[in-house]
């Protein structure tokens, strides 16, 4: 009877072992900020954005809402009124800012924006992240947001890219790869890498093959390199 209850409750502190890292695992933060860590690499910033079209009565209530809780900048364009709230206190070395966006034109639909964003990455950033992003997912987003992952890191002049890029196709395990060169003048990225993971669900068709992680490659004037790795693709919102 002990062995029999020995039994069952290894399997299920296996269970449950396996289902909170298959969880984390399914956030693309976590999981580059775990890649990061195993290579033991230098986090130089990092940046979560989730977005969603919304309807222009929904924009607005949400801008009222937003308005009680966050000191907020108001930008007006031909195109669109922009609306920027910050959150003026730092949650655990990371930054929360949101966006609404409405269009000028009625027709259009509006879009909120959720930032996250921090120049640093360690187990417990990592918590509060998670807390924090299913809040705001929870708060303020449907099933039908799209988010965008990416995360800077300093090269250790030990790892080339070519090196850095091989680790991550077998940490992800990338496929359907491919490498395009920037020959732009007094362009910063030297290379932009392509790969498939099944890891997560969205994913773009480039040339009849599915892409959701890209590498870029920078280089500053004095030579260094720094590598960007993000997911599906690599966007920055400001």
């Amino acid at each position: 009877m002990f062995n029999r209850l020995l039994l069952f409750f290894i399997f299920i502190s296996l269970f449950l072992t396996t289902t909170h890292a298959s969880e984390l695992d399914s956030d693309e933060m976590v999981a580059l900020g775990n890649f990061a860590i195993e290579q033991q690499l230098e986090v130089e910033n990092w940046q979560v954005n989730i977005k969603e079209s919304i309807s222009v009565d929904k924009a607005e209530k949400l801008v009222e809402q937003l308005k009680d809780d966050f000191s907020y900048e108001k930008k007006i364009d031909e195109k669109s009124i922009k609306y920027i709230f910050k959150n003026d206190h730092k949650i655990d070395s990371m930054d929360v800012l949101y966006k609404v966006i409405l269009p000028t034109e009625s027709s259009l639909q509006a879009e909120i924006i959720a930032l996250l964003e921090g120049a640093d990455w360690s187990e417990e950033i990592k918590e509060t992240y998670i807390t924090t992003k299913n809040e705001i997912v929870h708060k303020l987003f449907t099933k039908l947001a799209q988010s965008y992952t990416c995360l800077t890191l300093v090269n250790d002049d030990i790892m080339n890219s070519d090196v850095f890029i091989n680790h991550a196709i077998n940490y992800f395990n990338l496929r359907h790869t491919t490498t395009q060169y920037d020959n732009i003048a007094k362009s910063t990225i030297k290379k932009s890498f392509y790969g498939y993971t099944d890891l997560w669900n969205e994913f773009y068709s480039v040339d009849d093959g599915p892409i959701n992680v890209q590498i870029a490659i920078i280089e500053d004037d004095a030579g260094n390199e720094q590598y960007t790795i993000g997911t599906p693709i690599l966007i920055h919102e400001y």
